[in-house]
């Protein structure tokens, strides 16, 4: 074999090396699942964590984001659907078990927050019935403990997002609502 034809192997082969890997981090997609709970806090002296008269706390998601780190700034830029089309949650049907809220296939990358417009906040009380509710600026935004996760090819990544409410605002009955929220990678 001449040197020039060993050359042009050897150039193939890399072409090939770095094509294949490129293909491998931008087309060989990992998965994040999506899963929304209120873990029980239950107050000293009570045995559950809401007053018995609230029998629903109903939140309505327009959409669920994931923001990759890296792209864009966390305002406008770099957000992935999750679950793209409008969820209502029971949050008092979440105490106790997670429900899964969507799931996406992302390129290899870390992401690092999640966004959720919340387009309704309904509590229902067992003795006036149902009381709407504003969460400040209609939209949370949370970041993932730990910095993120890592999305891999092949990889599947549970993420749990945690919300709960102040029993006493609630009560109040004054319109708003604070949700308390964090989101973490489970196994």
């Amino acid at each position: 074999m001449t040197k020039a034809a060993g050359a042009v192997i050897l150039v193939i082969l890399v072409i090939g090396a770095i094509s294949g890997y490129l293909f491998y981090t931008r087309y060989v997609q990992g998965t994040v699942v999506l899963s929304i709970t209120d873990p029980p806090q239950v107050p000293l002296g009570s045995h559950q964590q809401y007053d018995p008269s609230i029998l629903h706390i109903y939140l309505t998601f327009a959409t669920i984001e994931i923001h990759q780190r890296g792209f864009g700034n966390s305002s406008n830029s770099g957000w992935y659907a999750l679950a793209g089309s409008q969820k209502t949650v029971d949050m008092i049907s979440v105490l106790t078990i997670a429900k899964t809220m969507g799931s996406a296939r992302l390129t290899t990358g870390t992401y690092d927050q999640l966004r959720f417009p919340v387009s309704a906040a309904v509590v229902t009380f067992s003795n006036v019935g149902n009381m709407t509710y504003s969460i400040p600026s209609d939209s949370l935004k949370v970041s993932i403990t730990g910095g993120g996760f890592q999305s891999s090819p092949g990889a599947t990544v549970n993420l749990l997002l945690t919300i709960s409410f102040n029993n006493n605002e609630i009560l109040a009955m004054n319109g708003h609502l604070t949700p308390h929220a964090t989101a973490q990678i489970v196994t």
